[in-house]
C-alpha cells in the first residue's frame, strides 16, 4: 500500500517536467501510475470481498508509538478504487480541458499530490498517519482551487475551504488524541469500542471528531466553502467534490461508527445535521441558473444524506450508506466533467442560455442522461437502489424515521429537478443561445463520462456484482454487528415504494413548475438576505479589526520596548516554574564540578562577559557586530575547555558567518547617535530587566541540575554509540543516527531560513550598464590589496579540504556535516569577497539552492533505506567491505553537509551579489546621511527622525 502511495507520488514529481516535453500529451503517460494503482487494488479484491484483510506496517516514530501502518479492508477498498479509477480518468480530461494552460504541469502535480494523500487517508491505520494524511488533502485542496491565483475569487474561496477545513482539523486532532488514550490503542483496528462509550472523555470525542468531520464534507453550517470552491478549474471539482475530498468525512465516520456508533447522541446528531444539510442543498440547488453550482448544491445534499444515514445504523441505512456512496461518486464525477466539456464547447454554463446540445454533443449527451437519470434515481441505475434502500433504513426507524423519510421525499424530488436542469433543460428542446458554436468535444473529455455515467447502469441492472466484490465487505466494515446484504431492483411494493413514486412524481411536476417553483422561494426574502458567505466575510472583518487593534496597541515601533516586554514576560513565566519547583521539595544546589578550572575555560568566560559588556556601550554598529563577535568567540573557547570540540568547531563557524552577514548589512546604514535611552528613568528599568533574566536563568539553570534525572541517558548514549552506530564520535552518532530525524527538522529548517532570507534580500541583480564596478576577477574593495587576495585562494582551497575531512571523520573523531558544510560555506565566501561572486558561483557549478535541496534529498533518502529494509524510518544501515564500516548515517551526513552549505551560500552570496552591484537600499540610505545641512530642506537630527519613521 506504501508503494502505491509512492507510484503516485513519483507520479507528482515527474508532472512538470513530463509536461515540458510532451504538452498534453503527459496525461497519458501520468494517468499510468494511478491506473497501475487500480488495478493493484482491483486485483486485491476477491480477497477483501471474502472477509480479509490486509495489513502493512512500517516503523515511523516508534518511541512514541506511532507508525505507517495501512489497513485495507471492506470500506478502505472501496474508497481506494474510487480514488484511483476516477482519478485516472481525471487526469486523461484535465490534459484535455487545461491542454492551453501555461501551468498544465503544475496542476497534474498538485492532482496527483492530493491523489496521493488522499489514499495515504484511506488506507491508514494509524490515528497520527491519518490525520498527516488529511491536512495534506487540506493543503493539496486549497493549492487546487487556487489554481488560478489570477482570480480574486479563485483566492478567496481557497482561502476560506483552507481556513474552515484546516479549523476542523485542529479539533480532529485534539479529538484523535483523546480517542487514542480513551480507546487504549493508536489503530482503528485497535480501538475498544467498549472502552470508549464508557470513557468520561467520549462527549468531547464525540463533538471534537464530528467537527473535524462536518467540516470537511461540508455540513451545515459549514456547507458554504464547497459551492465557493467551484471557482477551481473544473477537473478540480469533478474529483475533490465527487468522489474524494468531500468524501473525506464522510469516511471518517464510517470508519469510527463501530466504536463510537453506540450512543443516542451519535445518532441524533448525525440524523439531524444530515437531513438539515440534505434539505438545504436540494432548495439551494434548484435557484442556481450555473449548472456547475447546481451540481455544487446538490453534493451538499448527498453529503448530508450519507451523514444521517450513517446515524441509522440500520440494516437497510448501512447498505443505502454504502451504494450511495458508491453511486454518487460515479454519477455526480460524470456529470461535472460533462458540464466542463459544455462550458469547453460552448463558452458557457448559464442554464438559460443552453438548448439542444445532444445535436452538437451526442456523446456528451448520451453521458449525462445515464448520470442523469441515475442522479434521480429512476430504475434500473444505481441511484435508484440507492434511493430505495434509503427510505426502507430510515422507515426501520418508527416514527422519528417516517418524518425525516417525509424530509428526503421533498428533497429526493428537488434532486430530480436539479437532474432535469442539467440533462433535459441543456441537451433536448429548442436550440440555445451559444457564445460560440457548439462542437463534440475530443476523446479524453467524454470517455471519462461515459465510461462513469455507464458504470452506475452497470451496476443498477447487475446489482449482484457490485453487491458480492463491493457493498457487502463495506457495510461489514461500516457496522457494529454483522449485517445480512443483499441488493435487489425490486423487492414488492412496500412503502419505499412508495415513497418513491411520490418522489419521482413531486420531482417531474417541480421540474415543469420550476420558474414558479422559484418564484416562490425568492419570495422568502428574509431567508435569502442571511447567508453563509455574508456571515463568513462579516467575522473575517470582526477578526481583522480585532487583529488590528492588538496589533495598534502593541506594535509601537519601540524594539526596546518590546525586547522589554518578552523579557519580563519570560521571566515573569520562569519564575512560577522555579518557584513551583521549590515549592514541591526541590531545592538549589550548586553543582559538584566535574572537571578543574582551567586557562581556556577562564579566558574564554571573561572574553565572553567583556564582549557581551562592550556591546552595551558601543556605539557603532560595526564595533557591535565586532563585539558579539568576540562573546561567541569566548564561548567556543569555553566549549573547546569543556572537552567539547564539535560544539566548539561549530560556535566558531557560526559566529565567524554571522560576523560576516552582520557587518555586510550593517556597515551600509547611519551611524548609532547613541546607545540606550537617554531617559535616566528608562536606563534604570532597562538595567533591572536586564538584572532580572540574567538571575532568572541563573536560577532555572541550578533548579535543573539540582533535580535527579531519570536513568542515565549519556551512558547509555556512550556504551551504544561504537557498537550500535559503528562510530566513536559520540555526538555525531547522535545527530546522524540516534536522534536522526531531529537533525532531518533542523536542517529543514536551515534550508527553508537560507530560503527565505535570501528573498527578502530580492531577485539576484546585475550591474547596469555604465555603473562602476571593480576590474573583472575582483570581489569587495576592501579587499583590493593584491597579496590578501592571492592569499585568500589557497586559504580558501586549504578549507575546502578541511571541510571534506572533517565531513569524512566525523563519525570517529571531532567534526561531521554541519561542521564541515560551514568550513566549506567560509572557503566559498573567502572567494566571493577577494575575486567576486561571479568566480564563486562558477567554482560551485551548481546553484546553491539546488545544493541545499540535493541534501535535503539525500538526508531523506537515507531514512528511506531503513524502511526499505522493513525498520524504522533513519535506522542505520550498513556494509562492511574491506572491514570499512559504511552505512546510511554517512549518507545522511553528506546530505547535512551539502544543506548547510546551500543554505548559508544561497543567503550569503546573494547578499554579497547586491553589495558588490552597489544597489542595494544600503546605498540610498548611505546617501541621504551623506547630504549636508539643509541638503533636504531639514538638520541631520531631522533627516534622521524621518528616516526612522520611513522604516
Amino acid at each position: 500500500m506504501l508503494t502505491s502511495i509512492g507510484l503516485i507520488a513519483v507520479a507528482m514529481l515527474l508532472a512538470p517536467p513530463l509536461t515540458r516535453w510532451l504538452d498534453e500529451r503527459a496525461a497519458w503517460v501520468l494517468a499510468l501510475a494511478p491506473l497501475v494503482v487500480f488495478g493493484h487494488f482491483l486485483s486485491l479484491t476477491p480477497e477483501i470481498a471474502a472477509g480479509g484483510v490486509i495489513l502493512e506496517h512500517h516503523a515511523w516514530v516508534p518511541a512514541l508509538d506511532v507508525a505507517l501502518a495501512f489497513r485495507l479492508d471492506g470500506l478502505s477498498l472501496l474508497f481506494a478504487l474510487l480514488i484511483s479509477g476516477i482519478g485516472t480518468l481525471i487526469v486523461l480530461y484535465a490534459g484535455s480541458y487545461l491542454s492551453d494552460h501555461h501551468h498544465l504541469g503544475r496542476f497534474h502535480a498538485y492532482l496527483l499530490g492530493f491523489m496521493a494523500a488522499m489514499l495515504g487517508m484511506v488506507l491508514a491505520d494509524d490515528l497520527i498517519a491519518m490525520f498527516v494524511f488529511w491536512e495534506l488533502t487540506s493543503v493539496a485542496s486549497f493549492l487546487l482551487i487556487g489554481f488560478q491565483h489570477d482570480k480574486p475569487e479563485s483566492r478567496r474561496s481557497a482561502l476560506q475551504a483552507l481556513l474552515i477545513t484546516g479549523g476542523g482539523g485542529l479539533a480532529l486532532l485534539a479529538g484523535l488524541i483523546l480517542l487514542g488514550s480513551a480507546g487504549e490503542s493508536w489503530q482503528f483496528s485497535g480501538l475498544s469500542a467498549a472502552a470508549i462509550e464508557g470513557h468520561t472523555l467520549y462527549p468531547a470525542i464525540l463533538l471534537l471528531v464530528l467537527a473535524g468531520a462536518f467540516t470537511k464534507s461540508a455540513q451545515i453550517p459549514f456547507h458554504l466553502w464547497l459551492p465557493n470552491a467551484m471557482a477551481a478549474p473544473t477537473p478540480v471539482s469533478a474529483y475533490l467534490h465527487s468522489a474524494t475530498m468531500v468524501k473525506a468525512g464522510v469516511y471518517l465516520l464510517a470508519r469510527l461508527n463501530p466504536v463510537l456508533g453506540g450512543s443516542a447522541g451519535w445518532s441524533t446528531i448525525l440524523i439531524v445535521i444530515g437531513a438539515a444539510t440534505a434539505l438545504v442543498g436540494a432548495v439551494l440547488a434548484i435557484r442556481q441558473t450555473d449548472l456547475k453550482r447546481v451540481l455544487a448544491y446538490t453534493t451538499v445534499t448527498v453529503l448530508g444524506q450519507l451523514t444521517m444515514l450513517l446515524g441509522t445504523n440500520t440494516r437497510y441505512g448501512l447498505q443505502a450508506f454504502a451504494i450511495y456512496l458508491v453511486a454518487h461518486a460515479l454519477y455526480k464525477a460524470a456529470l461535472f466533467m460533462a458540464v466542463g466539456a459544455i462550458d469547453h464547447a460552448t463558452g458557457t454554463r448559464q442554464i438559460p442560455r443552453l438548448g439542444g446540445l445532444i445535436r452538437y454533443m451526442p456523446l456528451t449527451g448520451f453521458a449525462v442522461a445515464l448520470a442523469a437519470f441515475s442522479n434521480a434515481g429512476l430504475p434500473p441505475f444505481f441511484g435508484f437502489i440507492a434511493k430505495e434502500f434509503k427510505y426502507a433504513g430510515l422507515i426501520e426507524l418508527g416514527v422519528v424515521g417516517w418524518i425525516t423519510t417525509a424530509v428526503m421525499i421533498l428533497t429526493n424530488a428537488l434532486l430530480l429537478t436539479a437532474a432535469g436542469l442539467v440533462f433535459v433543460r441543456a441537451f433536448l428542446g429548442r436550440e440555445g443561445r451559444y457564445p460560440r458554436h457548439p462542437h463534440e468535444v475530443s476523446l479524453p473529455m467524454w470517455i471519462g463520462p461515459m465510461l462513469l455515467a455507464f458504470g452506475g447502469f452497470v451496476f443498477g441492472a447487475f446489482n449482484n456484482i457490485a453487491e458480492i466484490w463491493l457493498i457487502d465487505a463495506a457495510v461489514q466494515a461500516v457496522a457494529r454487528d454483522a449485517v445480512d446484504v443483499k441488493l435487489y431492483l425490486w423487492g414488492g411494493l412496500t412503502p419505499a415504494v412508495a415513497a418513491s413514486l411520490l418522489t419521482v412524481s413531486l420531482g417531474v411536476f417541480f421540474y415543469l413548475q420550476r420558474t414558479r417553483v422559484r418564484r416562490r422561494l425568492s419570495l422568502w426574502r428574509v431567508l435569502w438576505r442571511v447567508s453563509g458567505d455574508m456571515i463568513w466575510d462579516r467575522l473575517l472583518k470582526r477578526i481583522f479589526a480585532f487583529a488590528t487593534g492588538v496589533a495598534d496597541r502593541f506594535q509601537h515601533g519601540s524594539l526596546r520596548q518590546h525586547i522589554s516586554l518578552l523579557v519580563l514576560a519570560i521571566t515573569g513565566f520562569t519564575l512560577v516554574g522555579v518557584v513551583s519547583a521549590l515549592a514541591a521539595g526541590g531545592g538549589i544546589r550548586w553543582p559538584i564540578p566535574a572537571s578543574p578550572l582551567s586557562v581556556a575555560g577562564t579566558v574564554g568566560c571573561v572574553l565572553a562577559v567583556a564582549g557581551a559588556a562592550a556591546a552595551a556601550v558601543m556605539r557603532g554598529r560595526v564595533a557591535l557586530v565586532a563585539t558579539l563577535g568576540a562573546s561567541g568567540l569566548g564561548l567556543a573557547l569555553f566549549f573547546l575547555a569543556a572537552n567539547a570540540p564539535d560544539v566548539a568547531i561549530t560556535q566558531l563557524m557560526v559566529e565567524t558567518l554571522t560576523v560576516i552577514f552582520l557587518a555586510l548589512v550593517l556597515r551600509k546604514l547611519p551611524p548609532l547617535s547613541g546607545v540606550g535611552s537617554r531617559n535616566p528613568t528608562a536606563k534604570r528599568f532597562h538595567a533591572v530587566v536586564a538584572i532580572a533574566l540574567g538571575a532568572i536563568v541563573t536560577a532555572l539553570l541550578l533548579v535543573s541540575l539540582s533535580e535527579p534525572l531519570p536513568g542515565n541517558i549519556a551512558r547509555w548514549y556512550l556504551d551504544n554509540s561504537l557498537p550500535g552506530g559503528h562510530g566513536a564520535n559520540v555526538v555525531n552518532v547522535i545527530l546522524v543516527d540516534f536522534r536522526a530525524l531531529d537533525t532531518l527538522g533542523e536542517i529543514l529548517v536551515v534550508a527553508l531560513a537560507g530560503l527565505a532570507a535570501a528573498s527578502l534580500l530580492g531577485a539576484s541583480r546585475k550591474r547596469q550598464p555604465g555603473t562602476a564596478h571593480p576590474p573583472h576577477g575582483q570581489g569587495n574593495p576592501e579587499f583590493g590589496s593584491v597579496l590578501l587576495r592571492q592569499g585568500m585562494k589557497p586559504l580558501s582551497a586549504l578549507l575546502l579540504l578541511m571541510s571534506l575531512v572533517l565531513l569524512w571523520r566525523g563519525h570517529n573523531l571531532p567534526g561531521g556535516g554541519f561542521i564541515g558544510g560551514l568550513v566549506a560555506a567560509c572557503a566559498v565566501v573567502l572567494l566571493a569577497l577577494g575575486d567576486g561572486v561571479e568566480r564563486a558561483r562558477r567554482m560551485l557549478r551548481v546553484p546553491p539552492a539546488v545544493i541545499a535541496a540535493t541534501g535535503l534529498a539525500l538526508a531523506a533518502g537515507a531514512g528511506v533505506i531503513g524502511l526499505v529494509r522493513g525498520e524504522a524510518f533513519l535506522t542505520g544501515s550498513w556494509i562492511f567491505p574491506g572491514g570499512l564500516p559504511l552505512g546510511s548515517p554517512l549518507l545522511f551526513d553528506v546530505g547535512v553537509f551539502l544543506t548547510v552549505l546551500g543554505a548559508v551560500l544561497h543567503m550569503l552570496l546573494r547578499l554579497l551579489e547586491r553589495e558588490q552591484a552597489g544597489d542595494g537600499p544600503h546605498e540610498a540610505a548611505a546617501s541621504r546621511w551623506r547630504q549636508p545641512r539643509g541638503a533636504a530642506g531639514r538638520t541631520p537630527g531631522r533627516q534622521r527622525r524621518g528616516l526612522c519613521r520611513q522604516r
